[in-house]
C-alpha cells in the first residue's frame, strides 16, 4: 500500500504542475467539436472493459492459477498435485491476484463511481459499479478472507476490514445500488458484454447476488440469512428467471478465449475427472451411461458422460485420486478428462458468471431450511434447477426420469427429493450434490463455498497436505471439515511492505495465515455430511 501512495504522489504532482496550462497544452488537444465529459457517460466504456475481466480474473494468465490451478482443485473438479496451488501455495499466483484486483478492478470502479459524482447523467454507471464492486470484492474475500475494501478514490491504503463489516456494506450497497437505476437516463449497451444493457436483467443479477450472499450467512447469522434471502426475493423484479443466465463470450486472441479452451488445446493440460465427482456423478438417477468409454459405470447422471471424456489409454471413465503428491506417470492418461465436445473447437463458448440453476437451488435451500415464502415449494424449486442444469447441458430428454429416480449415487445420494432412505441422502445433501454438479466447471468458487460453510458435498480427502500451509487433523474423517482446505494465503507482499495492516488481517484468522483458517462466516465448522 505504502507504493500506491507514492503512485498518487506522483499523479498529484503532475496534476497541480497541469493546472496553471489549461490555457496553453490543454487548449492544443481539446477538439472544439468533440463531446465532453459532461455531455457523455465516457465511464461505460471502462465499465464494460471491468464487467468482462473481472468476470473470468483479468484472462486465462490469471485464471488458470487461481481458479484451474487453486479452485477447481480445492473442490476437486480436477486433480491437483503437491506442486499445485492447493497444496503448495505459490506467491506470484497470489500476487497476481491481489494486484489484478485492486489496480485493475477496484480502483476502476472508484473511478467510475468517483466521476459520477462530478457529472450528471451517470446514475446508472453508478449503480452497476457498485453493483460489480460487491460482486468481484465478495468472491475476492471468499479466496482470501479478511482484506481491505477502499471504497472511494481517497481511500490509498485501508486495513484488512473484517468479513463482517465488509457484509453489512454489501447489503446496504445493494438494496441502494438497485434503487439507483434509471430507466430515463443513459446506460451501456454495446459496452455490456453481459446483458447488452438490460436494466431489468442487471436488477435480478443484484438482487440473486443478494440471495447468493445472504445463503453464505446461514451458519453465521441464520437471522439475518433469513431477512436478507427474503428481501431479495421480494424485491420488485425478483431474482433470476429462467433465461437471465449471467455469461460472458470469449474474444479472440491468446487469453481471451473461453477459459478453459486455452488449457485444453494450447497447453494440452486437461483438466482431469476426481474420484469425488466421479463419485457424485455415477449411479444418480438411475440412466445407462451414454458415453463413448468401454469401460465405466453402468448407470452415470446423463450431464456426467458430457462433461467428461473417457481416458486416451484403456478408454476409461474413472476418477484419479485427489492431492496425490506426485502422480504415477501413466495415472492421468488413464483417467478421465474434460470433454472435447463442448470445449473444443468452440473456443468462444460463455463463460458462466451467474445462472438461473443457482437462483432456483438457492432458493431450494431457503424455503427448505429458513421457511422463505414464495409460490413455490422447495421441492419445485430443487426440480426446476435441474430442469434447468439439464437444459444447459443438452440432456433434457432425461430429466423427468432422473428427478423420479431413488437410484442412488457412490455417496448414497438420489435425485428424488423425496426419497429419504439411507445415509448421505438429506434434502440439504440432495440441494448441493445438485448444485455441484451443475456448477461444473465455471462455477467451482461456490461449491467451495458451500464445503466450508456445511462440509457438503461430501469430498474424498486429498491424500496430502502441505503441513506448513495448514494445520490439518489427519484423521480420515470425511465429516470432519478441518480436512479441507479453508482459504488461500496472502501475498508475502503484504506481510513485507503493508506489515502493520497485514497483521491486523492474519490476526482475524484462527491459525493465522494458514489454508486452514476458515472465513468468519464457516467459522461454526458445521457438518452436513451424513454418507458412510
Amino acid at each position: 500500500m505504502k507504493t500506491k501512495k507514492i503512485i498518487l504522489s506522483l499523479l498529484l504532482g503532475v496534476g497541480l504542475f497541469g493546472s496553471g496550462c489549461t490555457d496553453g497544452f490543454d487548449a492544443i488537444n481539446t477538439n472544439p467539436n468533440g463531446l465532453t465529459e459532461d455531455q457523455y457517460d465516457f465511464s461505460m466504456l471502462d465499465l464494460g472493459a471491468s464487467l468482462r475481466k473481472g468476470a473470468t480474473y483479468e484472462g486465462a494468465d490469471a485464471h488458470q492459477r487461481v481458479k484451474a490451478l487453486g479452485i477447481d482443485v480445492f473442490v476437486q473438479y480436477t486433480g491437483g498435485t503437491a506442486t499445485s496451488a492447493i497444496w503448495s501455495m505459490d506467491d506470484g499466483w497470489q500476487s497476481l491476484y491481489w494486484k489484478n484486483h485492486y489496480n485493475n478492478q477496484i480502483s476502476i470502479l472508484n473511478g467510475i463511481l468517483r466521476d459520477a459524482e462530478l457529472y450528471e447523467n451517470r446514475e446508472n454507471s453508478k449503480a452497476l459499479a457498485r453493483i460489480w464492486r460487491i460482486y468481484i470484492q465478495s468472491m475476492f474475500t471468499d479466496y482470501f478472507g479478511p482484506a481491505p475494501f477502499p471504497q472511494s478514490s481517497e481511500d490509498t491504503d485501508p486495513e484488512y476490514m473484517k468479513l463482517e463489516d465488509q457484509y453489512a456494506i454489501f447489503f446496504k450497497e445493494l438494496d441502494e445500488a438497485v434503487n439507483d437505476f434509471d430507466a430515463t437516463k443513459p446506460f451501456l449497451t454495446k459496452e455490456d458484454p453481459i446483458y447488452s444493457g438490460r436494466m431489468t436483467q442487471w436488477k435480478r443479477f443484484a438482487n440473486t447476488l443478494r440471495l447468493r450472499l445472504a445463503i453464505k450467512m446461514s451458519e453465521i447469522n441464520p437471522t439475518l440469512c433469513k431477512e436478507q434471502a427474503q428481501k431479495a426475493f421480494d424485491a420488485p423484479e425478483g431474482i433470476m428467471q429462467s433465461g437471465d443466465d449471467a455469461r460472458i463470450a470469449g474474444t479472440s486472441g491468446w487469453g481471451n478465449q473461453y477459459p478453459y479452451y486455452m488449457y485444453q488445446v494450447a497447453w494440452t493440460d486437461r483438466q482431469m475427472l476426481v474420484a469425488s465427482m466421479e463419485k457424485a456423478l455415477t449411479g444418480i438417477g438411475g440412466l445407462d451411461y451414454s458415453g463413448t468409454a468401454t469401460v465405466a459405470p453402468a448407470k452415470v447422471d446423463p450431464r456426467g458422460s458430457r462433461m467428461f471424456d473417457p481416458s486416451p489409454v484403456g478408454n476409461a471413465w474413472v476418477g484419479i485420486p485427489p492431492g496425490m503428491r506426485t502422480e504415477p506417470g501413466d495415472l492421468r492418461s488413464k483417467s478421465a478428462a474434460m470433454s472435447t465436445i463442448w470445449v473444443i473447437p468452440n473456443d468462444t463458448r460463455k463463460t458462466d458468471i451467474m445462472l438461473y440453476t443457482e437462483a432456483c437451488f438457492l432458493m431450494a435451500e431457503a424455503v427448505e431450511r429458513f421457511a422463505i415464502v414464495s409460490p413455490k415449494t422447495a421441492k419445485q424449486w430443487y426440480e426446476e434447477g435441474i430442469k434447468a442444469s439439464f437444459a444447459n447441458w443438452g440432456v433434457s430428454a432425461d430429466v423427468d426420469a432422473y428427478i423420479a429416480s431413488s437410484e442412488k449415487n457412490l455417496w448414497g445420494t438420489s435425485a428424488k427429493y423425496d426419497d429419504a432412505t439411507g445415509a448421505g441422502n438429506t434434502k440439504l445433501e440432495k440441494i448441493v450434490t445438485q448444485r455441484y454438479i451443475a456448477f461444473y466447471p465455471d462455477l467451482s468458487l461456490q461449491v467451495w463455498n458451500d464445503k466450508r460453510r456445511l462440509n457438503i458435498p461430501a469430498m474424498v480427502i486429498p491424500e496430502y497436505r502441505d503441513s506448513g500451509a495448514g494445520i490439518y487433523p489427519l484423521d480420515g474423517n470425511i465429516k470432519n471439515p478441518d480436512n479441507y482446505i479453508s482459504r488461500t494465503v496472502y501475498p508475502q507482499s503484504e506481510k513485507q511492505i503493508n506489515e502493520s495492516k497485514y497483521n491486523g488481517g492474519v490476526a482475524q484468522l484462527r491459525d493465522g495465515d494458514k489454508t486452514s483458517s476458515p472465513l468468519w462466516w464457516a467459522s461454526k465448522r458445521s457438518n452436513y455430511v451424513t454418507s458412510n
